[in-house]
């Protein structure tokens, strides 16, 4: 029977998956619409379609995100989810493959929340599921033999010192590309009266928003305001990065508490490469400059900063023993 292997990386916002033999082959978000048929709740749609579909012709139809910041919040309905995803890429034939993956987590995950993404996998047909947190294979990635690592995606910013013997230290925090927008829409409902909607603010994020201190773009933007009318107005490149600032601030906080806590020769090796950074947050323009600046160590954003962590976990199909080492158990 022909087997298949994965790397799929449950992310805060999007499922990444990776073949063995043909690289990523889905990256979409981790939403469905549902409907209840019959006492039944049954899937519309997934992915970029569900998000795409507007609410106001939804109908009786939800929107759901069963995995939030890599935490699997309803095993039943994210394996349905995971499940359309791999029927997408996997070939239907009358002999089903066997599916074996190695699944990237957050380092912080608790067992209940390890036991539910396992579970997760297995029901949407996955035979041989492996879990790895996400840091081990942003190691993999690099081909580092040690490093810091920090991922700032949608609804999570993970941060880890990382060896080829595993995770020295690290966490996470749920601040990230999401908390952008919620600072963003309450600094100009409170400035201005204006409140932005969700779909607008991200664009906004998308185009506007610049941690270059020199950058005076403008932009005009449209929202409801407080009397229920619509209201338009032009917002600048530096309101946006002061809405932003005091997250950021925080973010970097963190980071150099992890550094504090990182073993002396890790510390030694991190001082020579510098940090690690990938996620999709990092596409904000000057971001990573502003990070290295305030960090006083320099920084790499990864080649595939929204791949990685899939791609990454990947490279141990061909190198199961690294993986070995990092987990502390002996892989088959």
């Amino acid at each position: 029977m022909a087997t298949i292997e994965l790397s799929i990386d449950l992310g805060s916002k999007f499922i990444t998956i990776f073949q063995r033999g043909a690289g990523i082959v889905l990256r979409e978000p981790a939403l469905a619409i549902v409907e209840k048929v019959r006492n039944r709740t049954e899937l519309r749609d997934v992915g970029y379609r569900a998000s795409n579909i507007g609410t106001s012709s939804m109908g009786a139809a939800r929107l759901i995100a069963p995995i939030k910041e890599g935490v699997v919040v309803d095993v039943d309905m994210a394996a349905k989810l995971l499940g359309s995803f791999l029927a997408k890429i996997i070939p239907q034939k009358l002999f089903k493959p066997t599916i074996k993956a190695f699944v990237s987590i957050c380092c912080s995950s608790s067992g209940s929340e390890r036991q539910a993404v396992e579970k997760c996998c297995l029901k949407a047909g996955i035979k041989e599921v492996t879990l790895v947190e996400a840091p081990l294979s942003l190691l993999a990635y690099t081909n580092s033999v040690g490093g810091l690592f920090v991922d700032i995606g949608g609804g999570r910013t993970e941060i880890a010192a990382v060896t080829n013997h595993g995770i020295a230290t690290g966490c996470s925090v749920n601040i990230a590309g999401d908390a952008f927008n919620d600072a963003i829409i309450k600094n100009f409902e409170k400035r201005y009266g204006v409140i932005l909607g969700e779909y607008t603010v991200e664009n906004l994020k998308k185009t506007a928003l610049s941690f270059y201190a020199n950058d005076q773009s403008t932009y005009a933007v449209s929202g409801g305001g407080r009397d229920g009318n619509p209201r338009s107005l032009f917002v600048s490149a530096g309101e946006m990065r002061e809405a932003v600032l005091p997250l950021v601030e925080s973010i970097i906080e963190v980071i150099e508490s992890v550094l504090k806590q990182t073993p002396p020769d890790l510390s030694a090796e991190i001082l020579r490469k510098g940090v690690f950074l990938s996620g999709g947050s990092l596409h904000i323009p000057g971001f990573a400059e502003y990070l290295e600046q305030c960090l006083e160590l320099p920084v790499t954003v990864l080649k595939d900063m929204e791949g990685a962590v899939a791609i990454g976990g990947g490279q141990f199909f061909e190198n199961k023993d690294l993986l070995s080492d990092m987990l502390g158990v002996k892989l088959q």
